[in-house]
């Protein structure tokens, strides 16, 4: 992806937002919807795609937790979590606040800093696992301590569990245990399968970037 690209992402990101928040005045309702339903598809706030284009590491205040280690052929790979962008219902209520889990691996000699770059990045949901399930069980068997338990996830082959106990638990959301917890999922008797849910970030920044002005 080329500079020119980058700039449009990023330029494109908030133009998008503002749009949106303005009500499309210049546009037509056809394409007001367009936007909106842009918007809703999206799983992180638009400058996360912006700092993913430009390769740029996640700092400061939005950063709830934070872990590095040792990668392969002297790599590193830092792990954080931060909130994701805010939704709200029909009625115009905030809904619950959701987390982001990301994963960014930087080359050999480049120090872990804002500026970069990054070589490549994961994105997935902190506040929820999905789970699939062995022949003959029942999603209700699979519950956590924290009481959150394996639901209906409408749309797919697997079930759902939402960390929302787990995410207010005494002390605060143990988020260095939560690739611990997919392990310990994924060694429950009714579970064939558990795991974070992923966010394709390049195919969302690509959708920005085409419902951008250009």
């Amino acid at each position: 992806m080329g500079q020119r690209e980058r700039f449009v992402i990023f330029i494109g990101g908030a133009i998008l937002g503002v749009m949106i928040l303005l009500g499309g005045k210049s546009c037509g309702n056809e394409k007001k919807q367009q936007l909106r339903g842009v918007r809703n598809s999206l799983s992180m706030a638009p400058m996360m795609y912006d700092y993913a284009v430009m390769k740029k590491g996640f700092y400061g205040k939005y950063v709830l937790f934070e872990k590095v280690e040792a990668g392969t052929a002297g790599a590193h790979v830092r792990t954080v979590v931060t909130g994701g962008t805010r939704r709200y219902s029909l009625e115009g209520r905030e809904l619950p606040e959701e987390h982001i889990y990301i994963k960014e691996t930087y080359p050999t000699g480049v120090a872990l800093a804002e500026v970069g770059p990054v070589a490549a990045y994961e994105f997935t949901y902190a506040d929820r696992i999905a789970v699939k399930l062995k022949p003959g069980h029942q999603a209700a068997e699979v519950r956590l301590q924290s009481g959150d338990v394996a639901a209906t996830w409408v749309g797919h082959d697997e079930f759902l569990i939402r960390l929302d106990a787990w995410r207010k638990l005494p002390g605060g959301a143990p988020w260095a245990k939560l690739e611990e917890l997919v392990r310990e999922l994924n060694g429950h008797p009714a579970v064939a399968l558990a795991h974070l849910v992923r966010i394709d970030w390049v195919a969302e920044a690509d959708l920005i970037r085409a419902n951008s002005p250009q």
